[in-house]
């Protein structure tokens, strides 16, 4: 087995077989790819995973405030209400 040619069927240190689990093919094992599925499958029916799955990276809108209050009066004038009014 020292001998055998490459190419041939003869043992391979970590050259164990595996079907494709797209088209069913036995490939060696180091010729699979991880699909982003999670399948194991030959270089012929590897997709890339879609743009559209990808979340969009959100990033801050500027430096945050420190301390920041909320705006209380609506408009920033003096509130004229007399408790009659109510």
């Amino acid at each position: 087995m020292a001998g055998a040619e490459p190419g041939t069927n003869a043992y391979q240190p970590g050259g164990t077989y595996s079907p494709c689990d797209r088209c069913g093919f036995v490939f060696r094992l180091r010729d699979l790819r991880k699909e982003w599925t999670g399948l194991l499958v030959c270089d012929s029916d590897y997709d890339r995973k879609p743009e559209e799955l990808t979340p969009p990276v959100v990033r801050a809108e500027g430096v945050p405030v420190k301390d920041a209050r909320p705006d209380n009066q609506q408009d920033n004038t003096p509130n004229t209400t007399s408790p009659e009014e109510l």
